[in-house]
């Protein structure tokens, strides 16, 4: 009986190891820097690095469950995920939380999030599936000019927002061109 013919998965162990050692070092930062307000708010010292490592734990299974993923999945979905970003960037407009003057959160029960997070993973799988799907046509300057030209309006929604963000968005996309 034949083997089937599946595609050799490999994970880049320096780049895990880079991973890991900057979530570690970030947990080593968060402790360091509000330990003596978890000690005085919630009488335990480590309160704010203990609920970072849950988050960044279960950031890492489901990196691991997302490498599993055929990328070629991804692309079905690109067109998909670049239209939810720009109902998510008008919800938190509309209805986000306010911390510290700025609406940047969306809430959903007890957990909140930052739609400029998902227009990022968003847009890049859109532009991806985009650019392979043009080919070597991408280097005419109507198909770089059509890739700006989705990108500036979102990028501009999310500089009303958070300044920073728009412009690594707008970033993301002209990396990509290049």
């Amino acid at each position: 009986m034949a083997k089937k013919n599946r595609p050799k998965r490999f994970y880049d162990y320096s780049l895990l190891f880079c991973i890991i050692f900057l979530s570690v070092f970030g947990l080593v930062m968060i402790y360091s820097a509000s330990s003596y307000t978890a000690q005085l708010k919630y009488n335990n010292a480590g309160y704010f690095m203990m609920r970072q490592l849950k988050i960044a734990a279960g950031g890492l299974v489901l990196a691991l469950f997302i490498s599993k993923l055929d990328y070629h999945w991804y692309a079905k979905f690109s067109i998909f995920a670049y239209m939810l970003s720009y109902v998510l960037m008008i919800a938190v407009t509309l209805v986000g939380k306010e911390v510290n003057g700025k609406r940047r959160w969306l809430g959903v029960g007890p957990l909140s999030f930052q739609p400029t997070e998902f227009v990022k993973i968003a847009l890049i799988v859109m532009l991806a599936a985009l650019i392979t799907e043009l080919g070597s046509n991408i280097n005419k300057w109507k198909n770089m000019g059509f890739i700006m030209l989705l990108t500036i309006p979102i990028a501009g929604i999310v500089a009303g927002n958070n300044l920073s963000s728009g412009i690594i968005i707008f970033g993301i996309a002209f990396v990509m061109l290049f």
